[in-house]
């Protein structure tokens, strides 16, 4: 009885759908970039948005990601997520990518910061000499309930 029980708690708290934030606006440091403005945007209670725009090695960079999140049981506040999206480069070279991650996003129960580690391959389709990296990033960002 217990092991059904556990599981339909378990089941239960996969499936949920909470979301402790509408938007977060804020900055995003990793690669491909050192740094840039990032909004994340949750379009319904277990999918979201992510863009970001930035500098790289002399360039500008404009990314994209469509993203599944779902709560974790503990602490309240804390998801994953995995999500996947172009990247395009514009400078010296253009280049072009798409772009997987996963990751884990926090929000503040009392204080509206969100903070948002990820990590991913990127498998770039133009303008690059490597066919297959690893990038990742930490977002900061204003929680907007």
């Amino acid at each position: 009885m217990k092991k059904i029980l556990f599981l339909g708690v378990l089941l239960i708290s996969t499936f949920s759908f909470a979301q402790s934030y509408k938007m977060a606006i804020g900055l995003k440091g990793g690669y491909p970039s050192l740094g840039g403005l990032n909004a994340k945007k949750m379009l319904t209670r277990s999918t979201a948005a992510e863009f970001s725009i930035g500098g790289y090695g002399g360039g500008l960079y404009l990314s994209g990601l469509f993203e599944l999140q779902k709560p974790l049981p503990e602490p309240t506040g804390l998801d994953w997520y995995l999500g996947a999206g172009p990247t395009v480069g514009f400078g010296n070279v253009f280049y072009l990518s798409a772009n997987g991650v996963i990751g884990l996003d926090y929000t503040f129960q009392d204080f509206p910061l969100n903070i948002a580690l990820d990590s991913g391959p990127v498998i770039q389709l133009i303008g690059a000499t490597q066919l297959f990296t690893w990038g990742g990033g930490f977002a900061i960002r204003y929680a907007l309930k």
